[in-house]
């Protein structure tokens, strides 16, 4: 199965879910195989990789991949090998200004395209107007992707009932879109966790002596392993 978390909009949470979904035990009982790809050409991910290795922290059956390639035959040549030779690939796909080469080939390739959202009419507009599009060209030439796209609500106060998220964008997304059942909330851990390289897992190691941050991390680990789990559930029941 390939997962893409995609949005042209920047500093909408891609980086963080695709690494902590990549790394949730969830994952880890469903597939054998976890390929954590990254497209950007910053190298986010790439740096925090290469920490990860100066540390020495076990990946378990987690590989990483970087692509930074702009041609289209390379790093698609490059994106369906690893697909190839991995049960599970989730790819974190960079925020595009113009061309938007990434995200068609994104929104094409993938088995599920998550889309990390705020309920903000700035973020519905910049969705709508962007990334919307490319997702009716891709159906028209495809029609049997017509269930493959979820919009993911992130940055959610932890106070707000998840359900009047689903609600919400159940009234407003347009055709072919669906919003899936699970939330990433709004939390102070998601902005600390990966330093050295860590995941959400290796960090509540870190503070665990410490009861603040450790509940802050195990309420963030739940959100993860429930978008997860809610990921695992959709692909089945459209037998992704």
């Amino acid at each position: 199965m390939v997962i893409g978390f995609v949005q042209t909009k920047g500093g909408t949470g891609k980086s963080t879910l695709a690494v902590n979904t990549a790394f949730s035990r969830t994952m880890h009982r469903q597939f054998d195989s976890i390929a954590l790809v990254e497209l950007d050409s910053q190298g986010t991910l790439r740096n925090w990789w290469a920490e990860r290795q100066e540390m020495g922290y076990n990946s378990g059956h987690v590989s990483f991949h970087h692509i930074s390639s702009s041609q289209k035959e390379v790093f698609q040549q490059g994106i369906k090998a690893i697909s190839a030779h991995n049960d599970l690939m989730v790819m974190d796909i960079p925020g595009e200004g113009t061309g938007k080469l990434h995200t068609r080939f994104a929104c094409a390739f993938c088995d599920l395209v998550i889309i990390p959202l705020r309920t903000s009419t700035n973020d519905e507009n910049a969705f709508m107007n962007n990334l919307y599009p490319i997702i009716k060209q891709i159906i028209r030439a495809a029609p049997e992707k017509r269930a493959h796209f979820f919009v993911l609500p992130v940055f959610v106060h932890p106070r707000v009932s998840p359900r009047k998220c689903y609600e919400y964008f159940d009234e407003i997304l347009p055709v072919y879109v669906s919003c899936l059942e699970a939330v990433y909330p709004s939390r102070a851990v998601y902005e600390n966790f990966n330093r050295q390289g860590l995941n959400l897992h290796e960090y509540s190691k870190l503070v665990e002596n410490n009861k603040k941050n450790r509940q802050q991390v195990t309420r963030a680990i739940e959100d993860i392993e429930n978008i997860s789990q809610t990921i695992i559930t959709v692909s089945e029941k459209n037998r992704f």
